[in-house]
């Protein structure tokens, strides 16, 4: 379902509304939910437990048109009604999240284990001190094997003895891959702190100030009682290369950064491991990706009338295996975002499309990639919630800025800071607008002024009990 059309109906006071027949569940439900928006559904199936959990609309016969009409009605008119179920469904709708779940699914488990003592599985907590490099990347499972005693009564290994048996048929398979079996982790981080200002010039070229953007957020951080637990990512639409000299001109050591997303997010790359890419990521975000067979198709469908080959080039440094960078020349008019991917699925290429750069520069990445889904992607790889991560952001962007905004993560906005952006190859002006898609007074979303420094920074982490 489209959430942006949700947010939209939210945003006017609407209702969402489930009349099936038959419903074994009903995924629109909560997907209605989470952006606040309250229901009336049918009185079967899932929506008698959503709506018993949530607490958040009405169940109706769908057989009854007239108990469809009066309900819709009375959550329309009656503005403390629809109130009361939009704060319901957004103060419970956690129960339906993938946390909840797996915990419910464990205190089964847990239950299921007291009842037959004898069984040989246990459950334990993540011990904070991983046993070995081999387990870094097993160590986050909560069904772990009891490691005592060697042989069962019966004179088979026991479960320990099954274990290290394990542990070790993959440490050998991962050798003979010719890469380390242990993934990065930024250790006992309980909170991050995300650098995604697109700050370019006229030209697009990456502004100066973003080094002292960087040193404000450390300095900040370092004034919090979080300092150590607080880990730091960059996130840009350049590509690995750029950001390395970038850094390397403005004396940014990016060896402060536990994480580094390139390219629109199609890339992710660990200083503490020599840059090295996150191949699983890379793995993760090539579904459906048309690799090679895209170049030509866009570079005849991004301009809006016929172009010279100096206004559309191959941006060759920023390429790679997940990204096509073209080049636009300035001046020339090109289409956006929302026209390209309609005309790249009548096609049937599905990428995900990104202005960057002051819309000088178009990534065509992955459908399964973006700058928001790659740190979704770290935030579950290292059990950092979102709602403990920060997005450090400028009032515009690249043309994937809208999707930063929304979420459970905190947003502080630094104004002043982004000279040039890509917004406006988003869509056409007779679409809806980012005030229909994004709410304008989210208690997740703060601003500093310009020239606003450290101080202000903590102040305004200080403001979302970050001490």
């Amino acid at each position: 379902m489209n959430t942006v059309i949700i947010r939209w109906f939210s945003l006017l006071k609407g209702v969402f509304i489930n009349p099936a027949l038959v419903e074994p569940f009903g995924l629109t439900l909560i997907e209605a939910a989470a952006y606040g928006l309250p229901i009336v559904a049918t009185r079967n199936g899932g929506p008698v437990d959503i709506v018993k959990a949530l607490n958040n609309g009405l169940l109706v016969d769908p057989h009854d048109q007239q108990a469809i009409s009066d309900a819709l009605l009375k959550l329309v008119a009656n503005k403390h009604l629809w109130a009361e179920c939009r704060k319901n469904g957004l103060k419970n709708i956690h129960r339906f999240s993938w946390p909840e779940h797996c915990r419910n699914y464990l205190s089964h488990v847990e239950h299921c284990r007291n009842r037959h003592p004898t069984s040989s599985l246990d459950i334990m907590k993540v011990p904070e001190e991983l046993t070995s490099d081999s387990l870094r990347d097993v160590d986050d499972i909560s069904l772990r094997f009891s490691t005592e005693g060697d042989f069962t009564f019966n004179g088979e290994l026991d479960a320990g003895t099954r274990q290290k048996k394990l542990v070790d048929a993959i440490s050998q398979m991962n050798s003979m891959k010719g890469r380390p079996a242990a993934i990065y982790s930024p250790g006992r981080r309980q909170m991050l702190f995300v650098v995604a200002v697109d700050s370019y010039d006229d030209n697009g070229n990456i502004k100066p100030n973003l080094n002292e953007i960087i040193k404000n957020m450390i300095k900040a951080a370092d004034l919090t009682s979080g300092k150590g637990k607080i880990g730091f990512v960059l996130a840009s639409g350049s590509s690995l290369q750029e950001v390395v000299e970038i850094t390397q001109k403005n004396l940014i050591n990016l060896e402060d950064f536990d994480a580094i997303v390139c390219n629109s997010g199609s890339e992710i790359y660990y200083p503490w491991r020599d840059m090295m890419v996150d191949a699983d990521y890379e793995t993760h975000v090539e579904y459906k990706w048309p690799g090679e067979s895209i170049r030509s198709v866009i570079l005849r469908l991004v301009c809006t009338e016929p172009a010279t080959e100096d206004d559309i080039t191959e941006y060759a440094s920023s390429c790679s295996t997940r990204c096509y960078a073209i080049s636009v020349k300035q001046g020339v008019k090109t289409r956006r975002v929302d026209d390209l991917r309609q005309r790249l699925r009548m096609r049937g290429l599905r990428c995900n499309i990104v202005y960057t750069h002051a819309a000088t520069r178009l990534n065509v990445i992955p459908l399964c990639a973006s700058r928001i889904q790659a740190l979704r992607y770290l935030s579950i790889r290292w059990g950092i919630d979102m709602s403990k991560t920060v997005f450090f952001l400028g009032e515009k962007g690249d043309t994937d800025y809208e999707d930063l905004l929304g979420g459970l993560h905190k947003t502080i906005i630094l104004q002043g800071v982004v000279g040039s952006d890509s917004e406006k190859l988003l869509r056409s002006e007779e679409n809806f607008k980012r005030e229909d898609a994004v709410p304008q007074e989210s208690p997740n979303i703060s601003y500093v002024k310009e020239n606003g420094g450290s101080q202000e920074i903590l102040s305004t982490l200080e403001a979302y009990g970050i001490k």
